[in-house]
C-alpha cells in the first residue's frame, strides 16, 4: 500500500513538472513581448523562462509553478541513487547474496527555489543551481539486520521407510525459500498443498483417531512439528498448533504439531520487524529448518513436563490356527498414554529469565496386540 502512495506521489510530482516545463525546455533564450526572460543554469544546460511563464504581482515577478519547474529540472538531470537489494538462494552455503547501494546526485531543490525568488526581487535574470548528493534509503548494513540466524531445528527421520522418507522431502521442498513478510501469517497447510497422490504424496504409516495406520501423505507431521520447533525457539507468535492422538517418537511431549486435512493445520505470524526467510533440508537422516530474520531480542528454549504417564492397556492376545503352538507375532506395540505440558523459557538480554506455559497436552494409550499360535506340532516331523 504504501508502495502505491509513493509511485501514484511521484508521478503526480512528474505530470506537475511536466506541464510546468514543457514549454520552456525547447524555448531558446528569446525574449517574450513583455521583454524579460529569465535563465536556469545547470553545470552545462540551460534552462529559459519567457514572458508567458512569468507573471507579476503587486509589482513583483514570480515565475507560475516555481516549484513543478524545478521539479521538472531535477529529474531532467539528477543522477539516481539506488537502493541495497538481497536475494534469498537456500540451497547455498551462504543463502544470501547482496548487491551494494549506489548514491546519486541531483540539484538543492530548496535552496535553488530561494536563489530565483531573490533574482526575481533584484530584477535579475538568472541563477545557477547547485548539487546534493543522494543518498539510498536501503544499505546492505541495513539488510544484514534481517538476516540473522534466529534459530535451527531439526528432527532425525533416518530409521524411515522410503515412502514416509519421500512425503518428507516432498513437503519440505514446498516450504524451503519461503519469505514472510513482516505481519504476514504462514500456514503449512497453504504452503504445502494437500497430501494427495495427485500432488505427489506416497502412503505410510500415520497416526489417525489413536491408532497407527497407512494414510497418503505419512510423514509429514514430523515436518511440521521441526518448523513448529524452530519458530518457537526464534520466539515467532505461533497462532495455530495441534498435537497428536498418540506422541510421536521424533520429539518430546507436548512439542509435536500434527496437521491433517485443511481443518488441522500449523500457523505462525511474522511479528518481527523484517522478512523472516525460511529455509529446510531433508537430507536422508535430517530434518532441519533454519530460520532468518531480525535478531529476537531474547533467547528461548523448550521444556517439556510430563504431568501423568497413563498405563497401557493389558495386551490382547489373538490366537491364529496358521502359526504353531510356541510361535507368536506382534500385530502392535504397547504404548502408554501420557499427560504433559510444554512450557517456554525466556532469557531476556539482561539475563533475566521467565517462563510461559504454552499447552497442556493428554496422549492416548495404544494396546498392544499379539498373535499367539495354536497350531499343532506335527511330532512325526520333529523326529525326522
Amino acid at each position: 500500500m504504501q508502495a502505491r502512495k509513493n509511485v501514484k506521489s511521484l508521478f503526480t510530482i512528474l505530470f506537475s513538472a511536466v506541464l510546468c516545463i514543457a514549454v520552456f525546455l525547447s524555448q531558446t533564450a528569446s525574449a517574450s513581448a513583455s521583454g524579460y526572460s529569465f535563465t536556469i543554469e545547470v553545470e552545462g544546460k540551460s534552462y529559459h523562462l519567457n514572458g508567458e511563464e512569468i507573471g507579476i504581482y503587486k509589482g513583483n515577478r514570480y515565475i507560475k509553478c516555481l516549484e513543478g519547474v524545478v521539479d521538472g529540472i531535477f529529474y531532467d538531470t539528477a543522477t539516481f541513487c539506488k537502493d541495497a537489494s538481497l536475494t534469498f538462494t537456500p540451497n547455498e552455503i551462504e543463502p544470501f547474496k547482496f548487491s551494494s547501494e549506489r548514491a546519486g546526485r541531483g540539484i538543492n531543490k530548496e535552496k535553488l527555489i530561494e536563489d530565483i525568488n531573490s533574482a526575481l526581487k533584484r530584477g535579475e535574470n538568472f541563477a545557477r543551481a547547485s548539487f546534493i548528493e543522494l543518498f539510498p534509503s536501503v544499505t546492505v548494513e541495513d539488510l544484514k539486520k534481517y538476516t540473522y540466524k534466529m534459530a535451527e531445528f531439526s528432527t532425525y527421520y533416518g530409521s524411515s521407510g522410503n515412502s514416509r522418507k519421500h512425503n518428507i522431502k516432498l513437503a519440505v521442498s514446498k516450504i524451503n525459500g519461503t519469505v514472510l513478510k513482516c505481519g504476514e501469517e504462514f500456514s503449512f497447510n497453504e504452503t504445502v498443498g494437500n497430501r494427495t497422490e495427485d500432488n505427489g504424496f506416497l502412503s505410510a504409516t500415520v497416526i489417525e483417531n489413536g491408532e497407527f495406520s497407512e494414510g497418503v501423505g505419512g510423514g509429514v507431521c514430523q515436518v511440521s512439528t521441526t518448523l513448529y520447533n524452530c519458530v518457537l525457539t526464534a520466539g515467532l507468535k505461533v497462532t495455530k498448533r495441534y498435537a497428536h492422538s498418540i506422541q510421536p517418537v521424533y520429539v518430546e511431549p507436548s512439542f509435536d504439531a500434527m496437521v491433517s486435512g485443511s481443518a488441522f493445520d500449523l500457523k505462525f505470524i511474522n511479528d518481527t520487524g523484517g522478512n523472516v526467510y525460511v529455509k529446510a533440508v531433508a537430507d536422508g537422516n535430517l530434518v532441519t529448518f533454519t530460520l532468518y530474520g531480525e535478531k529476537p531480542s531474547a533467547t528461548y528454549q523448550r521444556v517439556s513436563k510430563t504431568v501423568e504417564i497413563i498405563p497401557a492397556p493389558e495386551v490382547e492376545i489373538i490366537e491364529d490356527g496358521e502359526l504353531e503352538v510356541g510361535v507368536s507375532e506382534w500385530v502392535k506395540f504397547s504404548k502408554n498414554g501420557l499427560k504433559s505440558e510444554g512450557y517456554l523459557k525466556v532469557i531476556d538480554a539482561n539475563g533475566n529469565v521467565s517462563s510461559i506455559k504454552l499447552h497442556t497436552d493428554v496422549y492416548k494409550t495404544v494396546r498392544g496386540q499379539l498373535k499367539v499360535g495354536t497350531k499343532a506340532v506335527d511330532k512325526e516331523e520333529i523326529i525326522s
